[in-house]
């Protein structure tokens, strides 16, 4: 497709039992489209940041926009996790189960076949792991596992702006990378 081979768009595999090319998921890609459809057009409020810095609006574009700044660092996440030698397929999943609706932002599939589950989240400051979401976390572990059929190993991954917050849930957390990682 001609619009992602321009980069306007992102396409990402998505994956059931196995790693689907034809089925996947598109994504805006230009940053500064995004903000100006989100923000921009159509807008008459000349004070809109200032009145709606903390909305749930602005706080979903911010975790939107965090989410495409890390699939365009696919390289540099798997160097923070030290497998950038390691041969890997890496792609996006959506559960197909009504009953089960889960989503993962990225899965690193690895030669070694171990599976790096990747929770992308974007925080002003820690990101913290609480009873609800180590619940939400591992549910969305095991539709993955029984939807894929997948018999590789799982690390729980989470990518975030500035890491996690020390607490019993976060100890669940195989691997974390962090903001500044990206940027190496």
């Amino acid at each position: 497709m001609k619009i992602v081979k321009c980069d306007f768009v992102n396409y990402y595999r998505t994956k059931t039992k196995k790693i689907n090319k034809n089925r996947g998921i598109y994504v805006l890609a230009d940053h500064f489209t995004q903000f100006y459809h989100s923000f921009v057009d159509g807008e008459t409020d000349e004070l809109y940041w200032t009145h709606n810095l903390l909305s749930p609006k602005v706080n979903s574009y911010f975790g939107l926009s965090y989410e495409r700044v890390c699939m365009a660092h696919i390289q540099q996440i798997k160097k923070a996790l030290g497998i950038d030698q390691i041969s890997t397929e890496y792609y996006s999943w959506r559960s197909n189960d009504p009953n089960q609706r889960a989503q993962v932002d990225l899965i690193i599939e690895r030669a070694d076949r171990l599976i790096n589950l990747c929770e992308i989240k974007y925080s002003a400051t820690t990101y913290t792991i609480d009873k609800s979401e180590d619940l939400k976390l591992r549910i969305r572990q095991a539709a993955f596992v029984d939807q894929t059929g997948t018999r590789y190993g799982i690390m729980p991954t989470f990518i975030t702006t500035y890491g996690l917050t020390p607490n019993g849930y976060a100890n669940n957390i195989l691997n974390n990378v962090i903001m500044d990682d990206l940027f190496q």
